[in-house]
């Protein structure tokens, strides 16, 4: 037989588990609640605005006018034309492939004007960038994207080739060639490679 004791006990461990259960189940709600704010309020703030993609008559038109000069110099040959089209010195991620530099240990090569003559302007004559312009019959505003500075200015444009294609195995390898405007018109200033 159970004593008025035992069943006192009986039902106070019972309330004390149902207490502490409920409690428990309200900081984990709590907590789940406060957890998906969280990471809600986080993806929000990353998404940022939205990028404006609109490129205005003037840059247009100066863009078309280098793709046509670019893509002449390209299709020519022409190193002169190249190098017209270019801001010296720029960065150039890809160029350190190059065998013909005698220190090669850098991430990016500043390309100088002497550098761009000696071997540099075969970077630009190789399949990869000849591919992309190849594959644009004519010039299309889409070919290029906006860039911007660390304070979300607008500061010129890129277009992307692909330098090796993803496979199965690997993600493959992206080139970005970047323009800016320079009096007046826009030029090379950089190259850059993902991964």
């Amino acid at each position: 037989m159970i004593t008025i004791a035992a069943e006192e006990h009986i039902f106070l461990k019972g309330f004390l588990v149902r207490l502490f259960l409920s409690k428990q189940q309200f900081f984990m709600n709590n907590f789940l609640t406060i957890t998906f704010g969280f990471l809600f309020s986080l993806s929000s703030y990353g998404q940022g605005k939205s990028v404006d993609r609109k490129i205005s008559l003037q840059d247009s038109i100066l863009l078309r006018n280098f793709w046509t000069d670019f893509k002449s110099a390209i299709t020519l040959n022409d190193k002169d034309k190249l190098a017209a089209l270019c801001e010296f010195p720029f960065y150039c991620r890809p160029c350190i492939n190059d065998k013909t530099l005698k220190i090669n240990d850098h991430v990016t090569i500043n390309v100088t004007k002497k550098l761009f003559y000696e071997s540099q302007y075969q970077e630009f004559l190789d399949s990869p960038i000849r591919n992309e312009i190849e594959k644009h019959k004519s010039f299309e505003t889409y070919i290029f994207y906006p860039t911007f500075d660390n304070h979300g200015k607008r500061n010129g444009f890129m277009f992307s080739y692909t330098i090796v294609a993803p496979s199965k195995k690997w993600e493959g390898l992206q080139g970005f060639i970047y323009v800016s405007k320079k009096s007046g018109k826009f030029k090379i200033t950089g190259i850059d490679t993902v991964p």
